[in-house]
């Protein structure tokens, strides 16, 4: 049977992307209800703290993510709250139509490496995309509000924007690529762990583009769209933290900004960074059996990373290998250039994979792209050993991958269904340890109730602007005190509450049942959040 062409392969994009869409929408309902940590601290309370303009009523309530941008939490939890409150599929569904756009894109990039290369899009092309878009954090992730996802798609977006622009005979349309730049740029300013592959992309831009002038103007035009987007995105969320804490991007880079509110501390998750030289070196190799906390917090194995590594060091190898013939095509060499430029700064900045999702779903098309390359065909059709080492990577992908678990649980009534004591007027709420916030937008509460985090980041404050607030409104407050703690919560998070709240005890303690702390087969934790009054030890 013969492979279709490019060109059928293009009139079938609708068809294609409303299959990838149903599929994202299928996925995530098999895989359950999001309750992730990340949802359970800040991802609703954010959202709900910025419509309601809570900045001056709670003070640190999700911890160090209180300050984070809220723009892509808002379409989640307004649905989670209204339309769809009794619809948690639906809302999965549509939460998973992100990894059907991921797949869809990774298609449209692989589609126009084969444009490009002037030959038909044949089946090993379908397996490098069906590598890319089956990756561990991608699947693992659908569904769920972490936000990866929808950052991922618009990057590849650009990507796909500069591959397009690459087809002009007459070199890289401008505006084409101001567009590229602006997808990035939005990326990371709606989350600033995407700012590596906006930087990627514009000296990628410049490896792949020749002559000089045309590299210049590429890289040029990929770093103004980037700043536009990034500031369209971030920068009247930066500007309102510039105001309100005197630093931009709070609490982090702070050694930079020395807002009052913090220590001058990077502030930045430091856990999952190489410890030794081997892994600086080689850590995807690390990656290829199952590991827990190395770089993700949930147990996970894949080769896709090591593939796509082993590809980016064996381009020059092979470019070597064939001097005096026919040099990498500027596609390869600007994925292979994208690929090593946002590892090597994802490395050094994060290390924590669940950001990489843009080089895991590049993997597939980086391999096949690299072993062609290394093993050119006849007329338009892979070699043998192409075709080979196409097939080895389908099976140690299919051998070797484990998919994590970020959290899920059964379906019920509502995304999010919580059970609790309703709380008094003016009521000040101490949330005792993490994760908690996700539990003040969906409390029965009467006016003026404030919520204050007592947690590491709010120890990690002492003798700066943000804990002395803290200290001062738990000190003078004149309504009823809560305690909500969490049975996470550690020693240290109890002896912040005892210090600031001094010759208190907890009494009346309830319990706050909550749809997102069962366990995956449904069971309501062993000890459950409890909402206690605090009032004075002599009391009783």
């Amino acid at each position: 049977m013969r492979a279709p062409t490019w060109e059928h392969v293009g009139t079938r994009w609708p068809r294609l992307l409303a299959g990838c869409l149903a599929v994202g929408a299928l996925l995530a309902v098999a895989l359950g209800q999001d309750a992730n940590w990340d949802l359970r601290n800040y991802h609703l309370y954010n959202a709900w703290a910025w419509l309601g303009g809570r900045g001056s009523i709670d003070i640190g309530a999700a911890g160090l993510q209180t300050w984070f941008n809220p723009v892509l939490d808002l379409p989640y939890y307004l649905l989670a709250t209204g339309p769809l409150q009794h619809a948690p599929r639906w809302l999965a569904a549509l939460q998973g139509l992100w990894f059907g756009l991921l797949a869809f894109l990774v298609f449209r990039v692989a589609a126009a490496v084969a444009r490009l290369q002037r030959r038909r899009f044949d089946r090993f092309d379908a397996m490098a995309v069906a590598i890319g878009a089956t990756g561990t954090m991608a699947v693992s992730q659908t569904g769920l509000t972490t936000n990866e996802l929808p950052t991922a798609c618009l990057v590849l977006g650009g990507i796909v924007l500069f591959l397009r622009a690459l087809e002009r005979s007459a070199g890289p349309a401008w505006r084409t690529l101001l567009l590229a730049g602006l997808c990035a740029g939005v990326a990371a300013g709606l989350k600033p762990t995407a700012i590596v592959y906006p930087v990627a992309a514009g000296f990628a831009a410049a490896a792949a583009l020749r002559p000089r002038p045309l590299a210049v103007r590429g890289f040029l035009a990929l770093a103004l769209g980037s700043g536009i987007g990034f500031l369209l995105a971030y920068g009247w969320w930066g500007w309102h933290l510039y105001q309100s804490v005197g630093n931009p991007v709070f609490p982090m880079f702070n050694q930079w900004f020395h807002s009052p509110w913090a220590p001058a501390t990077p502030m930045t998750d430091a856990r999952f960074l190489p410890r030794d030289w081997g892994q600086w070196l080689t850590y995807p190799f690390y990656w290829l059996r199952r590991n827990l906390a190395l770089v993700t917090e949930a147990r996970f194995a894949d080769p896709r990373y090591a593939l796509a590594f082993l590809a980016v060091l064996a381009l020059p190898v092979s470019r070597l290998w064939r001097r005096g013939r026919a040099p990498a095509e500027p596609a390869l060499v600007f994925l292979a250039a994208f690929w090593a430029l946002a590892y090597v700064q994802w490395l050094g900045l994060f290390s924590i994979l669940r950001y990489a999702v843009p080089l895991e779903a590049l993997s597939g098309v980086l391999v096949f792209g690299v072993l062609r390359h290394a093993w050119p065909g006849q007329n338009e059709s892979p070699s043998g050993a192409a075709r080979r080492g196409m097939w080895v990577c389908v099976l140690l992908c299919l051998g070797l991958t484990h998919y994590p678990n970020w959290g899920r649980v059964p379906f019920s009534r509502q995304p999010v269904e919580v059970t609790a004591p309703r709380l008094p007027a003016h009521s000040l709420v101490m949330l005792v340890g993490m994760p908690l916030a996700y539990l003040p937008p969906l409390l029965p509460q009467e006016a003026g109730v404030r919520y204050v985090g007592l947690n590491w980041f709010t120890e990690a404050t002492r003798g700066f602007r943000l804990y002395d607030t803290v200290e001062e409104t738990v000190r003078t407050h004149r309504g009823p005190r809560f305690m909500l703690r969490t049975p996470y919560a550690t020693d240290a998070d109890d002896a912040l509450l005892n210090r600031l709240l001094p010759g208190y005890r907890a009494g009346d303690c309830q319990p706050v049942t909550s749809s997102l702390e069962r366990d995956r087969h449904g069971h309501p934790p062993a000890r459950p959040i409890m909402l206690c009054r605090m009032v004075p030890a002599a009391s009783g």
